[in-house]
């Protein structure tokens, strides 16, 4: 019989129990939650730098977009399921227009 472990707080026993990401019955609810608030900011804030009218409003938009995806890459990590496009590849791609954004004329 093999120890179960949690990917997060990595606390493990024979009888201790994970869910079928891993996770125990203490990380589990925070960590989910924590997924799912990351994973909206970045889909509302991907839609806000689509319709961005100015720089500041796409900067900040960037921002928080770089900000969500760095806490999820942590648990795709750990082998979760985050959002869609996972953060390895929402990461480059932002701070790539970030860099663009930012090599702009005001």
């Amino acid at each position: 019989m093999t120890m179960a472990k949690c990917v997060s707080c990595s606390d493990k026993g024979i009888f201790f129990k994970v869910d079928g990401d891993g996770l125990c019955k203490t990380c589990s609810p925070k960590v989910k939650a924590e997924i799912d608030k990351h994973t909206e900011i970045i889909y509302e804030e991907m839609h806000l730098h689509e319709r961005g009218l100015d720089k500041a409003e796409k900067l900040r938009a960037l921002d928080a977009i770089l900000a969500s995806a760095e806490v999820l890459s942590k648990y795709e990590d750990m082998g979760l399921d985050t959002c869609s496009p996972p953060p390895r590849l929402v990461l480059p791609e932002y701070r790539g227009f970030r860099e663009e954004l930012l090599s702009q004329d005001s």
